[in-house]
């Protein structure tokens, strides 16, 4: 009886030993198996890091962060001949599309000549912020469909939303300048159009369009002129 009783004892001891070994041993494979959903997390994260920083780096070369004035584009927007730029605009484009297809906003500064002025007209996707370098100026826009005439000089910030009639014109005795940022930075904007119509300084202006031509030209790169009145 003893005997039998010392058998199953050991019988019992044997079982739990082959129990906890057991318990141990699954306890082992989730660990492991912790470990390699932790490590292929490790690995995810830093291949995701890795591809961050490479796509930083690829921005970096792809547009330049800092634009030195003889890198803009420079551009004579309607001037008087190809050796006078008259009443025309010099444009210089630091930022667009093109150069930076990244950014929010295009970014550039114009020069407005002595007695010139842009047509009424509006963006139905572009809004404009301007800054007034110096010179002086008037800004055209509408409130409640009624025209609004503005004088404008160094430090005067305008505003331009959407779908508002605008424009401007130099009554000074010197170069209206401006800078002003665009938005959003997009394809057939104002930028386009402007580089569509302008010339290089010095170079022969263009007349060829026709009055349809043109509107069309402006319209098919957010630029709506708006209809003159018949009396």
């Amino acid at each position: 009886m003893l005997k039998t009783k010392k058998n199953i004892k050991v019988i019992k001891l044997a079982a739990i030993t082959t129990l906890f070994i057991i318990v141990q041993g699954c306890g082992e494979i989730v660990n492991k198996s912790d470990k390699k959903e932790d490590s292929v997390t490790a690995l995810s994260l830093n291949e995701n890091e890795a591809s961050h920083i490479h796509d930083n780096s690829t921005h970096s070369h792809t547009s330049k962060r800092i634009v030195k004035p003889e890198d803009a584009q420079q551009l004579w927007i309607f001037p008087e001949r190809k050796d006078k730029l008259g009443s025309g605009g010099l444009l210089q484009i630091y930022m667009d599309p093109d150069s930076h297809p990244e950014a929010s906003s295009g970014f550039s500064k114009y020069e407005l000549g002595v007695g010139g002025a842009l047509p009424e007209h509006k963006h139905n996707k572009t809004e404009e912020i301007a800054y007034f370098l110096s010179g002086t100026g008037i800004v055209i826009s509408y409130e409640n469909d009624k025209r609004k005439e503005t004088i404008v000089k160094e430090g005067y910030v305008w505003y331009t939303a959407p779908g508002e009639w605008h424009s401007f014109q130099n009554i000074g005795k010197e170069p209206l300048r401006l800078v002003f940022a665009t938005v959003p930075n997009a394809k057939h904007g104002l930028l386009d159009f402007f580089k569509n119509v302008g010339v290089e300084p010095g170079t022969e202006p263009s007349n060829s369009l026709s009055a349809e031509e043109f509107a069309k030209l402006a319209s098919d790169n957010d630029l709506i002129l708006k209809p003159a009145k018949i009396d």
